[in-house]
């Protein structure tokens, strides 16, 4: 919401949130999350998505590829667990992830339920 000094303290909604509102409601779009350890395949496989999606739909109706902030997980061993306490080996694997939002429409669906080719080592996780 945009925050202006001399505004009516009565008008909660400047015009500009409301036509952005009623452009991207939540039921119109599917959020489509990508990830992935491998950032190139993710980025390669995400623009494939996209472009498909433009290709059937049009050019205006795709938001994203979005990167949202990448979650590390980082397990510790030890090397030899009866002597040496200090001897330890850090093991971490970070996961890169991509949100884009689609048209909620019977073709994209059909698309993402079997005509789009990713790659293996991409999760894809889909949110209506």
């Amino acid at each position: 919401m945009l925050n202006v000094k001399n505004a009516n303290p009565e008008q909660k909604h400047s015009s500009v949130d409301v036509a952005l509102k009623k452009r991207f409601k939540k039921k119109d779009f599917v959020k489509v999350i990508l990830r992935s350890c491998d950032s190139f395949v993710l980025d390669k496989s995400a623009m494939n998505l996209v472009n498909n999606v433009k290709r059937i739909i049009g050019s205006g109706a795709v938001v994203g590829p979005i990167p949202l902030p990448r979650k590390r997980r980082v397990w510790t061993i030890l090397s030899s667990p009866h002597i040496d306490k200090k001897a330890r080996q850090q093991l971490s694997r970070i996961v890169k992830s991509r949100l884009i939002e689609l048209p909620a429409s019977k073709d994209v669906m059909n698309m993402l339920d079997g005509n789009c080719s990713i790659p293996a080592s991409v999760e894809i996780e889909i949110k209506a």
